[in-house]
């Protein structure tokens, strides 16, 4: 115990240096790698106007490398975004959104919607 209580302020600085840069590079490698362990996650909408029996579903799936819609997949850019149209009916639905990341983690989204002949759907969000 003696010895380290008579090191000079060198030595100290070099050790807290080392400390420092090991924390430094410890807490940028947990960001970096936060993917593999925080999986893929969906956000998503639908949009329809009141005049049309088309919605759009828009939305936002990070790390995912297959989404699909109903079982149909569907295409994503490099930042995980999609956009697709799909036809409402008369109704009861469910939309549902599948995603998987090149880890298997996956993760699911439902959107139950009713729709009324000749009126604008309504999306209940079903996690």
């Amino acid at each position: 115990m003696k010895e380290i209580k008579n090191k000079n302020i060198k030595w100290w600085i070099g050790i807290m240096s080392c400390v420092t840069l090991f924390a430094i590079i410890g807490v940028f490698s947990y960001e970096k790698m936060s993917f593999i362990w925080n999986g893929v996650k969906i956000q998503a909408t639908i949009e329809q106007k009141s005049d049309s029996p088309l919605a759009i579903i828009r939305g936002k799936a990070p790390n995912a490398n297959y989404i699909s819609l109903n079982g149909r997949e569907i295409f994503i850019d490099k930042q995980g975004n999609f956009t697709e149209v799909i036809s409402m009916l008369p109704g009861y639905s469910v939309v549902t959104l599948e995603a998987t990341d090149k880890f298997g983690k996956s993760a699911e989204k439902k959107f139950e919607i009713v729709r009324e002949k000749d009126a604008r759907a309504i999306a209940l969000l079903n996690n």
